[in-house]
């Protein structure tokens, strides 16, 4: 069976490393290491044994720039589309990523695309994610034909504290009351836009038009692709992570992301010049 590789979650391989990427379809795999063990294997990226090649990115301009080298795969974008300038200082304006994704849709079809608002961020005063961004966003993405949103609230890993208290974020883990109730809304809002809401890592109790779900959903991608893929969860993710199996390319260590955002779980540096 044919199998889903992900680039990636651990960098935003088609904004800051396309090149690298363009690299390793052209020859046909990637030597990846494991970002526990260090351990390097081969991934083979015959597009014959890909089923889906799965995009992670804040900013498809560089990939919609050059998309040649990838028009053997199947495709599938999770675009993660926030309004959070203040914490995401060298990501794109809300726009121009809006006008890529339309562009995406154009392209590849709305339903190759998951709209990721995630993730979902607090401080002490109030979201900085708010409920009407959403709802913009969401009337954007829901109008050039995207279904599916995906959405989660910031996890607060050591890195996360670390940075948080090095720059003075005053960022915040809500109760989970709160997070209910911000989760409701988000329902409703998708619900009337004829979006399906699914959450993402989230143990939240049940809330009437939210989906605990994935990002790599395989029974989606199998119906795309038109032929099966395994629907198996992928153990090497997080205990509440639905995703399904995939091997992922990209690496915190060998392609540091580049994005900037304040919040970031993944990047160690701590930039007080952004």
């Amino acid at each position: 069976m044919k199998y889903v590789v992900s680039a990636s979650r651990r960098t935003d391989m088609p904004s800051r490393y396309l090149d690298r990427l363009v690299t390793y379809v052209e020859q046909g795999y990637a030597d990846v290491r494991n970002p526990f063990s260090g351990k390097i294997t081969t991934v083979d990226l015959d597009p014959g044994r890909v089923h889906t090649l799965v995009l992670w990115s804040k900013n498809f301009a560089p990939f919609l720039k050059n998309s040649h080298p990838f028009r053997r795969y199947h495709l599938y974008f999770l675009f993660t589309v926030n309004d959070m300038p203040v914490l995401e200082p060298a990501i794109p304006p809300l726009a121009e990523r809006l006008d890529q994704a339309e562009e995406l849709a154009r392209r590849y079809g709305a339903r190759h695309i998951g709209w990721r608002y995630d993730p979902i961020v607090f401080r002490s005063d109030g979201p900085v994610s708010t409920i009407e961004s959403f709802r913009r966003i969401g009337e954007r993405m829901a109008g050039i034909g995207v279904d599916r949103a995906i959405f989660s609230f910031l996890d607060f890993y050591g890195k996360v504290k670390a940075r948080n208290s090095a720059l003075g974020l005053n960022l915040v883990d809500p109760p989970e009351e709160v997070k209910t109730t911000y989760a409701g809304y988000l329902a409703g809002i998708a619900a009337g836009l004829g979006m399906s809401l699914f959450s993402c890592c989230e143990p939240l109790g049940n809330i009437d038009g939210v989906t605990p779900s994935s990002c790599i959903d395989g029974r989606l991608l199998a119906e795309l692709g038109g032929e099966p893929v395994s629907t198996a969860k992928d153990t090497g993710q997080r205990r509440e992570c639905n995703c399904a199996v995939s091997r992922d390319i990209g690496s915190y260590r060998d392609m540091p992301c580049g994005n900037g955002c304040l919040y970031c779980y993944a990047n160690p540096v701590i930039r007080r010049d952004m």
